[in-house]
């Protein structure tokens, strides 16, 4: 398949590439890693009448570790992230889930960035023009039908991302800048929960950095999923949790992927947690309380009840290696835990 023409930009500033975006917001795509850019290019689900490079731009890839946390460049890659010896020792739920991304390749090029504002997912969406043309278009794709939940006046694809719900658990910041300056605000703004448009990014706005706070807690990355590469998770988990005396939960952050329009926080799973020790009756009560906070539609080849199954399995999984080890159990060896 061939990429549809398009004008091609490359801007060496962010104030060059936020004008050239502001010119168009429609009709302008930007370009980083290109590694869901181009599939969706040459499958005509986006056709861009300009395409503006960002990796033109000097000075936007770097990990900067200092005394107010983490500055992380948009250009930033996958790879770098994941093999960054700062984020493997200080922040490694991070550097493990920028290795879970596709393979190698899309690693080496995807970034930062692009990762978070990849576009979400649906199987009556991601398809081939030729797929798409025998019957009318769906929301998402500009016409007026959900195929997902025909009778919805919404769009239901799902977010698929493996980055941003490690990040959101860690109380990360975006700062993004236009052509009328620069801003800040807490990742978890950046998803709008609507599938049609799932990012709240102005008019001409483009990611610049990330800042992630000084380290508190520990924080576990789960992704269950077909392959042990290429796939987009069925089910990702993210779980930060900070304990005080006694072994009590003092924070926690449960974060899912892959179940809904945007990253899915279970909040009255976390308010459950708090002041308790992680005995097995309240782990299964939080993984009761989590299954009914997510409502995953069937977007892909997996049926909203298998989410649901993989969703309590990961939870708990992740919540048990939280637990206070008893020395009076009986040792599991690793070779009997499923492998995600």
């Amino acid at each position: 398949m061939r990429l549809p023409k398009f004008e091609y930009i490359e801007p060496r500033t962010l104030k060059e590439a936020a004008k050239a975006i502001a010119a168009d917001r429609e009709g302008t795509f930007l370009l980083a890693g290109g590694t869901d850019l181009f599939v969706n290019m040459k499958h005509r689900v986006i056709q861009p009448k300009r395409v503006v490079n960002l990796k033109t731009i000097p000075k936007l890839a770097y990990i900067v570790n200092g005394k107010n946390g983490l500055r992380i460049g948009a250009l930033t890659t996958l790879h770098d992230l994941s093999s960054s010896p700062v984020i493997q020792e200080t922040y490694p739920a991070l550097g493990r889930a920028a290795k879970e991304v596709g393979a190698y390749a899309h690693q080496v090029m995807g970034t930062l960035g692009g990762n978070l504002c990849q576009g979400n997912r649906c199987r009556f969406y991601n398809q081939s023009m030729f797929w798409r043309s025998v019957r009318p278009l769906c929301y998402k794709g500009g016409g007026k039908v959900c195929y997902v939940v025909p009778k919805s006046e919404k769009c239901h694809s799902t977010y698929c991302g493996d980055l941003a719900p490690v990040l959101i658990a860690l109380d990360s910041k975006i700062k993004v800048m236009s052509s009328n300056g620069e801003r800040s605000f807490p990742l978890k703004r950046l998803y709008t929960q609507d599938g049609k448009k799932p990012l709240s990014l102005r008019k001409g706005e483009i990611i610049k950095e990330i800042v992630v706070p000084p380290p508190s807690g520990k924080t576990l990355y789960l992704k269950w999923r077909l392959r042990d590469s290429l796939e987009f998770p069925v089910v990702a988990l993210v779980i930060h949790i900070e304990k005080g005396k006694g072994h009590k939960i003092d924070q926690s952050r449960i974060i899912f992927s892959a179940v809904g329009p945007g990253p899915v926080e279970t909040l009255k799973a976390e308010k459950m947690l708090k002041g308790e020790s992680l005995e097995d009756r309240m782990i299964e009560r939080v993984i009761n309380q989590a299954v009914k906070e997510i409502s995953p539609m069937r977007t892909s080849i997996h049926s909203p009840a298998y989410k649901r199954k993989m969703v309590a399995i990961l939870l708990k999984q992740a919540l048990e290696k939280f637990q206070v080890p008893n020395p009076k159990s009986q040792t599991i060896s690793n070779n009997q835990n499923p492998k995600f």
